[in-house]
């Protein structure tokens, strides 16, 4: 095997999820030449900072974490936060297509690694692979405080909806926040969700059952099925095995994971009513009717 063969296995072996700085080919055995040879001609290409990748190997990874594995590279030691660390958990969240990390000391933005000085304990820190990201309630603290309104509405409802954060957690992120950048932000949105209602459709949707006198429900509530979690019901009335859909927002889950929840609830025995906006405020009254006789059946 030629030098350079070695110098490439090398090279495949010390990158991570896929992407590798200049050092590290330097260290692997290319020559500064054939580093040079490799950018000119577009065989390795930047990611973000100062870390490149191969596409050719690079493809087993997933975008994202080919990215912010090159912000790692680029500043050693620093954590993932923010929409990254968000992406790296599964939120649902838009991608900027920066790697937004936490730095000590004062750092610019380099080629896309998005510096960010914010206090974080051990406790807040976890790793995904080789990568370190915050917790997923401190990521999901962090992104409520931070993101435009509408994203942080959206992002609240996810992580209610799957326990990501508690009222509780809410509460005492408040209290410990004072002061800090985006705390009235998570204050507001904390009392949107108050009273379990997570949209502006659940909200009336609340207020139309209170005026009509409908009593014995629960919002926000796990549907359990021989002690296992099959669904979140908007609204749940537990002794008629009745559930209202809050049809309102995009954060329900995709079509074929929303009908596979809806067929677990039908086989357990749950009548399921889908409410869309236009039918709670503008047909209130026949809302009204379906739920009684739902709950009548």
């Amino acid at each position: 095997m030629c030098s350079q063969e070695h110098a490439l296995q090398r090279l495949r072996r010390a990158a991570i999820c896929g992407a590798f700085t200049v050092r590290m080919a330097r260290d692997a055995g290319y020559s500064r030449a054939a580093i040079r040879h490799r950018q000119e001609c577009g065989y390795w290409q930047p990611v973000v900072g100062k870390a490149y990748c191969d596409p050719r190997w690079a493809a087993r990874f997933p975008a994202l974490q080919t990215r912010a594995a090159a912000a790692t590279l680029t500043w050693p030691g620093v954590v993932l936060c923010l929409r990254t660390a968000a992406l790296l958990h599964g939120f649902r969240a838009p991608d900027d297509g920066q790697a937004h990390v936490i730095t000590e000391g004062s750092r610019r933005t380099t080629g896309g690694v998005v510096p960010h000085r914010m206090g974080i304990s051990p406790g807040e820190v976890t790793h995904r692979g080789p990568l370190a990201v915050t917790t997923r309630a401190r990521t999901a603290l962090d992104c409520l405080m931070d993101f435009p309104r509408s994203d942080a509405e959206s992002l609240m409802i996810w992580v209610r909806t799957r326990e990501v954060l508690t009222a509780t957690d809410l509460e005492e992120a408040i209290a410990a926040r004072q002061g800090h950048r985006g705390v009235s932000q998570l204050r507001s949105l904390t009392a949107l969700t108050a009273d379990g209602a997570l949209s502006e459709l659940e909200h009336r949707l609340h207020q139309l059952l209170r005026e009509a006198g409908i009593t014995g429900w629960i919002a926000n509530a796990p549907v359990r099925v021989g002690g296992r979690i099959i669904a979140r019901a908007d609204v749940l009335f537990p002794a008629a095995n009745v559930i209202l859909e809050a049809d309102g927002r995009e954060y329900h889950q995709d079509f074929e994971a929303d009908r596979r929840r809806l067929n677990s609830l039908t086989l357990a025995g749950y009548v399921v009513l889908r409410l869309t906006w236009r039918q709670v405020t503008e047909d209130p009254q026949v809302v009204i009717q379906q739920v009684r006789e739902a709950l009548a059946s």
